[in-house]
C-alpha cells in the first residue's frame, strides 16, 4: 500500500514538472497586459519552435520518469533479496525467484556465488527488455 502512494506522489511530481512550465506561461501572460494580443500577433514559425521545444521537454521528462522507477524498483528488489544485507545476493536467497534462480550462473559474471549489484541490474535489464 505504502509503495503504491509512493508511486501515484511520483507521477503527480511528474505531471506537475511537466505541466509547470506551460502553466507558468500562461500565468504571465494573463498578468501581463496584453499578453494573450501579443501572442496571437506571434510568427507562426516561432510558434514551431516553441512545440518542438515543448515535445523534446516531454521527451526528456517521460526517459527521466521511466529510468529513475527503473532503478528505484531494482534497489528496491535487490535489497528486498539481500536477506543478510551484505551487498550480495546468494543461491539460496533467489530461491524464491525461479527464473533468477535458473539463470543465476549466467549472471554470476565473476563466479563467485553471489551477485553484486551490477550482476543483479544486468538480470534486471536482460528481462525486461528481452
Amino acid at each position: 500500500m505504502k509503495a503504491d502512494i509512493q508511486v501515484t506522489l511520483r507521477w503527480l511530481v511528474v505531471l506537475g514538472c511537466v505541466f509547470a512550465p506551460f502553466l507558468l506561461v500562461l500565468a504571465a501572460l494573463i498578468q501581463i497586459p496584453g499578453g494573450l494580443q501579443a501572442i496571437s500577433r506571434t510568427d507562426p514559425v516561432d510558434w514551431i519552435w516553441l512545440m518542438l521545444l515543448g515535445a523534446m521537454m516531454l521527451g526528456i521528462y517521460y526517459f527521466l520518469a521511466v529510468y529513475l522507477e527503473d532503478e528505484e524498483v531494482i534497489t528496491a528488489e535487490f535489497r528486498q533479496l539481500d536477506s543478510d544485507h551484505d551487498g550480495f545476493i546468494s543461491r539460496d536467497d533467489v530461491k524464491t525467484w525461479p527464473a533468477l534462480f535458473r539463470s543465476f550462473d549466467r549472471f554470476d559474471m565473476d563466479h563467485d556465488g553471489r551477485l553484486s549489484r551490477v550482476e543483479f541490474e544486468a538480470y534486471e535489464h536482460a528481462t525486461a527488455h528481452g
